[in-house]
């Protein structure tokens, strides 16, 4: 067997970087040892903090021990510490203790996880979130997903596909003037992103129906059966989707899912549930019941680093079939691999999303996943919903302030 002589790079090729008496275990536990610490955020005027940054372009480098002395002038005393147990003003995680481990063995192995071919290990630990979330959500065998940075891009994915599915292959090949016009049926309360998705893909923001909510700011089901009702004896018009949502962001309503879902069954539209930020539910056997249908949907979209502590960024994107998502996204080219149909090089990533590079997402997930199990994470859920109960009767038992919104049970009338 001949074997290959390792080529021994002329010292000029190399790159180092002299780390002597620079430790990485010191640097994370200097961030964490201070993630509690007040205040919450430090906060100066942007020019103030400009001072301390040289932000002219570095022609000559630094050592290591300067560049860190400007991160800490600049990053690590002006950075919001999530962490904090009195910062409660944005829907973002403190982030896990595994996270710091996870994320840079990460960096260290810089795996770009297109599919099995390029990252066979990363691709397995990925498959098998996607199937701990499937199992969670109640999905029916074939179901898939992917890994991406967060929901806008989870929910921007999932009604490209919607749209394609409703409108055919005259849209993949001719665009949307090819078709009927795309309508997008969604609730007034529904994440920004979702109209800005609606923008991105052609359907427009005057071809977006809002559909009223209820006291309890819950999408109203009789107002949905209304509007489907109607475009189903439209010809020129063409529901693209209705999205659901599990958990809005200003008040964490869950829409009747299971009844929507029966609706959109009966008239054969795509179901999509925005369950960014309340997914994480799904850990909890208390509060599972609340998402009761989701399982029923087309898409789902969750954010893991929200509410289910992980660190940013990682998103989840559940697929009821898969193969759908690859009419959509799967495009071939000299430099894109092809593969027997039995090979597990098939399961490539980048035909369930429009990205191709993608980082390994999944170890951190798949770390805190095994270490803590789900008891545990579903324990977090309970606890919070625990304090946002006791933090409502404070408010009720006070004069000065009013409850604006009370957890609602699911209605079909309004």
């Amino acid at each position: 067997m001949t074997k290959i002589k390792v080529p021994v790079l002329p010292e000029q090729y190399n790159i180092r970087s002299n780390t002597t008496g620079i430790s990485i275990d010191a640097q994370i536990a200097a961030i964490l040892g201070k993630a509690t610490d007040s205040p919450i955020l430090k906060t100066c005027l942007a020019n103030e903090l400009r001072e301390h940054i040289n932000a002219g372009l570095p022609r000559k480098g630094i050592s290591l021990e300067s560049v860190l002395n400007e991160l800490e002038a600049v990053v690590l005393k002006h950075s919001r510490k999530n962490a904090h147990p009195g910062c409660w003003a944005y829907i973002i995680s403190s982030g896990l203790p595994t996270d710091p481990l996870g994320h840079a063995i990460t960096a260290a192995l810089n795996q770009n996880v297109t599919g099995y071919h390029s990252a066979p290990g990363a691709t397995i630990i990925e498959q098998v979130i996607i199937n701990w979330l499937v199992q969670l959500a109640g999905m029916a065998d074939g179901a898939g997903g992917v890994l991406q940075g967060g929901g806008s891009m989870a929910n921007l994915s999932a009604l490209a596909v919607a749209r394609n599915q409703a409108l055919g292959t005259a849209n993949i090949e001719q665009g949307l003037h090819a078709g009927p016009r795309p309508v997008l049926l969604v609730a007034e309360s529904v994440h920004f992103s979702i109209i800005r998705a609606a923008h991105l893909l052609g359907i427009g923001e005057k071809n977006i129906i809002s559909i009223r909510v209820n006291e309890a700011q819950q999408m109203c089901t009789d107002r949905l059966e209304e509007a489907l009702e109607a475009l189903s004896r439209s010809s020129d018009s063409r529901v693209v989707a209705v999205v659901a949502s599990a958990g809005t962001t200003a008040c964490g309503a869950i829409d009747p899912l299971a009844e929507i879902a029966a609706l959109c069954c009966r008239y054969d539209v795509w179901l999509h549930v925005d369950a960014a930020y309340g997914g994480a539910a799904l850990l909890s056997d208390d509060f599972r019941d609340r998402l009761y249908g989701i399982g029923q949907a087309n898409t789902i979209t969750i954010d893991l680093h929200k509410w289910c502590y992980m660190s940013v960024d990682c998103s989840i994107l559940l697929y009821r079939d898969p193969h759908l998502a690859r009419k959509t996204f799967s495009l071939q080219a000299d430099y894109v691999r092809e593969v027997d149909e039995d090979s597990t090089d098939t399961d490539v990533f980048y035909d369930l999303s429009p990205e191709v590079s993608r980082r390994f997402r999944a170890l951190a997930v798949w770390l805190a996943f095994r270490h803590y199990g789900i008891d545990v994470l579903g324990r977090n859920v309970l606890y919070n919903v625990e304090c946002a109960e006791y933090l409502a009767a404070l408010v009720v038992t006070t004069p000065e302030l009013e409850l604006v919104v009370r957890r609602g049970t699911f209605r079909r009338n309004c």
